[in-house]
């Protein structure tokens, strides 16, 4: 399965923390423009066991998983928190 780093972000508001990830951003490999695509399409590449991707803390790679939430809303990503107690993807860039 390939891995990839996440660099960036994109959500409706770049300032609001209540506002979920819509986009997050890669690069395939050095020599690649960065691709974005959507949480939707990410969460499926998830899901089949076809890619994962991860965010770069200080104690290492923190993988992404698929929050399923119970109300029946959108699956949506979520890294491990650090030491600050902040989701790792919301300290990414904006794309």
């Amino acid at each position: 399965m390939a891995s990839y780093q996440v660099n960036c972000i994109d959500k409706p508001k770049a300032s609001s923390t209540l506002e979920q990830i819509t986009h997050i951003g890669y690069y395939e490999s050095l020599d690649r423009p960065r691709v974005v695509i959507s949480v939707a399409e990410a969460v499926a590449r998830i899901e089949a066991n076809s890619q994962a991707f991860y965010v770069s803390t200080e104690r290492g790679k923190t993988y992404l998983t698929v929050v399923k939430p119970e109300n029946g809303g959108k699956k949506h990503l979520r890294s491990l928190t650090d030491r600050a107690g902040i989701d790792n993807l919301l300290t990414l860039e904006e794309v």
